[in-house]
């Protein structure tokens, strides 16, 4: 019986993923981006990728508008070494 072999990606990569758009959109620190430019990460992946860059310290979540993300210090010192050119 063959087994089925699950594509879907990690936690940290989706999280990845949404730190890398804060990235690509030069978001300064404490910078923020609504739900709307994240259109790139997948929809069902989403969440956990959010939930996983908020328990990082990447993003913070908007108090007053849940669809809008706030890049920490913390993030923006990891999204610098995801889009760091490889040597």
């Amino acid at each position: 019986m063959p087994v089925l072999m699950n594509d879907s990606p990690s936690d940290d990569d989706v999280g990845r993923q949404i730190l890398s758009v804060f990235m690509r959109n030069r978001v300064p620190v404490s910078g923020m981006l609504p739900r709307n430019y994240f259109f790139t990460v997948r929809d069902g992946d989403f969440q956990r990728g959010l939930n996983k860059a908020v328990a990082n310290d990447w993003i913070a979540i908007d108090r007053r508008n849940r669809y809008r993300y706030q890049l920490t210090a913390t993030g923006h010192s990891a999204g610098r070494t995801i889009e760091a050119p490889a040597v």
